[in-house]
């Protein structure tokens, strides 16, 4: 199994992902402050090395509101239903949802 790579740990997320341009839909697998994991039920093509725009959708119940984050394409794998892909994050809008949802995630039960 391949070693992690990863600076910090990430949360599992299961907040809606929509990616720009095309419109399909996904799910935020997981996320941490560098980078996340995207599942996308259409398997959009996604080319590695790629910035792609993503809007974030959390749950109503979480009570945060969706937000817009770049992610840079750093892997891709299709599985039965998925592609799946990981990344860093190149930039966020609406930084304080991003906080948020990192927190909710983080299990920090003073996330807002």
């Amino acid at each position: 199994m391949e070693a992690e790579h990863r600076r910090s740990l990430r949360s599992k997320a299961y907040a809606k992902v929509i990616l720009e341009g095309s419109g399909e839909l996904g799910y935020l697998r997981d996320l941490s402050r560098e980078g996340c994991q995207l599942a996308f039920i259409g398997k959009p093509f996604l080319d590695r090395g790629a910035v792609v725009g993503t809007e974030v959708i959390p749950t109503e119940e979480m009570g945060i509101a969706r937000f817009s984050m770049s992610v840079q394409i750093m892997w891709t794998r299709n599985d039965p239903v998925y592609r799946v892909a990981g990344g860093l994050i190149h930039s966020v809008q609406e930084g304080q949802s991003f906080e948020q949802l990192f927190r909710y995630y983080s299990g920090d039960a003073g996330y807002q």
